[in-house]
């Protein structure tokens, strides 16, 4: 690496700007830092300011950052063995497959890939490749590709085969019922602050009455929603399920498990790819499931969230802004009724310290102890009052009403019964009945060499 000790995180920021950086989404939505590296729970940017880390390299790391044991098995397979070979096939994948069969319920078979984005785009291609069948009903966010751009609103996309349900069980139940025979697989992310297990246990029975398959995106909750995800956890049926975030702590790397006859489309899903062939990061998922395999990491992880979240819950309530702040410890949401006075908050404690996740989901790790929850409550407080003595922000009121529009603003949730969405459940069902079947994608795709 360069030495940078005598760059300034502004200089850095202008070289950026020069040749790799889009204004808005790695200058201006950023904070101030160039993060030149990471130590357990702390940042440090080019210019030494250290900073506790609540971001969690937006929830791809899990014990925190350069674990010993992590840096050992990357270490040992680069120097020993190599990074990529001739054959996708390789002893680390073949153990780490094995480990994560035993560890998922739904895993009778497993294929990686690199990124969530790929991976819940690969977990598509097999149910379509795998039913024969075209359309896929969706909620969530599922990653940056093509067939997922319009994925905050309710309603179908002819170019992709694509229909948003908006978590609304009345619209998923009316697409099934009329549709099920053209629907490859139902796929949704999880909403854990907005949605308890017994939601997702209903959807899945739902897909499984009408012989669809139900897909669980777990990215982000796979390691952080208890130690095996909302599905790992023997909670919820699904027949895929995607993970990634925390499995490598940081190295790239994504899980599409389930049903072996779903996984065994491979081959007519055509996911192929040079860097499938890399290795180094299948060392680490197995250095990672054996750190955490005794269950001490996320005891430890969970109950220093648990604190954390409290805390913020109760010098929010002190302050009389009214909030929501919930979820699996590790992995919780904060939600008030100002967000540009939560953006200015945020900020300051970033100048005491502290790198809370701005967006409100803040993300622990599990190198996290007592004394870290403390700086962070700390800085919480003292940015809570600085900004509140400063500002003329006035926080709404936290109502139904708020909690509906968060849940449409923030992911998509049409949760609402009322004239407006089924109105768009209606349009949606239209639009799917009316759609071209000969510009369906998987079909004009892949037909010739799957024969539909």
């Amino acid at each position: 690496m360069t030495n940078n000790q005598k760059l300034t995180n502004d200089a850095l920021f202008e070289r950026a700007r020069r040749v790799t950086a889009a204004e808005d989404y790695d200058i201006q939505s950023r904070y101030p830092s160039i993060i030149e590296r990471g130590d357990g729970p702390w940042l440090y940017d080019v210019e030494g300011t250290r900073l506790l880390d609540l971001t969690a390299g937006d929830g791809s790391l899990l014990l925190g950052h350069r674990p010993q044991k992590v840096i050992e098995a990357v270490t040992k397979q680069m120097r020993d063995y190599g990074a990529n070979f001739s054959s996708t096939l390789s002893i680390p994948r073949i153990e780490l497959a094995e480990r994560l069969v035993e560890r998922y319920p739904v895993a009778e078979k497993v294929v990686f890939s690199k990124t969530g984005s790929e991976a819940t785009t690969l977990s598509v291609r097999l149910a379509r490749a795998a039913t024969g069948r075209d359309l896929i009903l969706s909620s969530g966010f599922h990653g940056w590709h093509e067939w997922h751009l319009p994925y905050g609103q309710m309603g179908f996309d002819p170019a992709t085969g694509v229909a948003n349900f908006g978590y609304n069980e009345k619209a998923l139940a009316r697409m099934l019922t009329e549709f099920s025979s053209d629907v490859a697989g139902v796929i949704m992310s999880t909403e854990l602050y907005y949605f308890d297990p017994e939601y997702y246990q209903r959807l899945s029975a739902m897909c499984r009455k009408h012989d669809v398959p139900f897909i669980m995106d777990e990215v982000f909750s796979g390691f952080r929603c208890g130690s095996h995800g909302l599905h790992g956890s023997g909670k919820v049926p699904a027949d895929m399920v995607v993970i990634s975030k925390g499995l490598t702590n940081g190295h790239p790397l994504s899980v599409v498990m389930g049903r072996r006859d779903l996984i065994d489309a491979y081959d007519t899903a055509r996911a192929e790819g040079t860097y499938l062939r890399e290795v180094p990061a299948m060392a680490a998922g197995l250095a990672v499931l054996d750190i955490i395999e005794d269950g001490s990491q996320h005891a430890n992880g969970e109950r220093m969230g648990q604190l954390l979240m409290d805390g913020m819950r109760d010098i929010l309530n002190a302050h009389e802004i009214p909030n929501m702040v919930g979820g699996p410890p590790m992995f919780f949401d904060v939600i008030t009724t100002a967000k540009p006075l939560m953006t200015k908050i945020y900020r300051t404690a970033y100048d005491y310290g502290v790198h809370f996740d701005d967006c409100g989901t803040q993300l622990v790790l599990t190198s996290f102890d007592e004394s870290n929850v403390d700086f962070a409550l700390s800085a919480f407080e003292r940015a809570t009052k600085k900004v509140i003595a400063e500002s003329d922000i006035v926080p709404g009121e936290l109502n139904e009403e708020f909690r509906l529009n968060t849940a449409e603003e923030e992911f998509g949730g049409y949760l609402r019964d009322d004239d407006r969405t089924r109105g768009l459940i209606e349009q949606t069902v239209q639009a799917i009945a009316n759609r071209d079947r000969s510009l369906g994608p998987w079909r004009h795709a892949m037909g010739e060499r799957s024969g539909h």
